[in-house]
């Protein structure tokens, strides 16, 4: 600062710091910053030395202090004070960060969702396609599938166990199937639910990779109750370029009960692990 004035007025220290006059008057009113002097009709002036503390509270504000927060870390010459309030305010933020996080990752992974299928619909996409699928950690678990799809969709139990683990899950659900052939005919039969955690999970026993191979993929649009028609595709298509298909599928739910109850619209991809004959 160039000015070697002693005093400066409460214009002079807005225009010379970059701050609202109302705000240095609010911290004058709250005790951050006192005017070291009153001159005629109750004008304050400060100091250089009170000028230096602006950039000290822009720079805490910054990190994310209350006023009265900063208020006491001026205030306080004690270094062990320092450390324990920029710890618990560290802490804080570190909280604060991960629910960020957390909702980013629920509404990226639905947006996702949302535009790949608005893709596949608007390009009617039908057709069995080879696909490598990247492989990825899922949540799981294991339930009887009784052909309710809006149950196993929309999973009270599998919520409750996210949530009984530490965890939230966001994105695509996907239903994994031991058997094709039992689940076409109608069997009892298993079905493993599996979403993408948010946080690390802990244990392995609570997760699945899914991925790393190639799968027969082929999307079906429309009501859950006519979706073998995508896996007859996929059988058909297997048969006529020499593949072998795995006895296991996976349905991934790209629109489905989370988003619309108009089941026209549903949009789901059957994947079957493939291996050329």
């Amino acid at each position: 600062m160039k000015n070697t004035k002693e005093y400066y007025s409460v214009g002079e220290v807005s225009k010379i710091c970059n701050i609202p006059a109302n705000t240095l008057r609010f911290y004058d009113k709250i005790g951050l910053i006192c005017p070291d002097k009153h001159g005629e009709n109750n004008y304050r002036f400060y100091s250089k030395e009170s000028l230096a503390y602006i950039p000290v509270i822009k720079y805490y504000k910054q990190m994310g202090f209350s006023l009265e927060e900063i208020k006491e870390i001026v205030d306080e010459n004690s270094f062990m004070i320092h450390e324990k309030l920029f710890k618990k305010k560290f802490d804080e933020l570190k909280e604060i960060n991960k629910d960020i996080y957390k909702k980013y990752a629920a509404i990226e992974g639905w947006l996702q969702l949302i535009t790949e299928a608005e893709l596949i619909r608007k390009n009617d996409v039908r057709q069995v396609s080879v696909k490598y699928v990247e492989p990825s950690i899922f949540c799981c678990m294991e339930q009887n599938f009784n052909y309710n799809y809006k149950e196993a969709i929309i999973n009270i139990d599998f919520t409750n166990y996210i949530e009984s683990i530490g965890n939230e899950a966001a994105g695509v659900i996907i239903l994994n199937f031991p058997s094709i052939n039992e689940k076409l005919k109608g069997e009892k039969t298993k079905v493993t639910v599996m979403q993408k955690p948010v946080l690390k999970v802990a244990s392995e026993n609570h997760t699945k990779t899914f991925g790393g191979q190639v799968f027969a993929s082929c999307y079906h649009m429309g009501p859950h109750e006519t979706i073998e028609e995508a896996y007859q595709k996929i059988y058909q298509w297997a048969s006529m370029n020499q593949y072998a298909c795995d006895e296991e599928s996976y349905e991934r739910f790209l629109l489905d009960y989370w988003t619309t109850q108009n089941s026209d619209f549903f949009v789901t991809e059957v994947l079957v692990k493939v291996e050329k004959i």
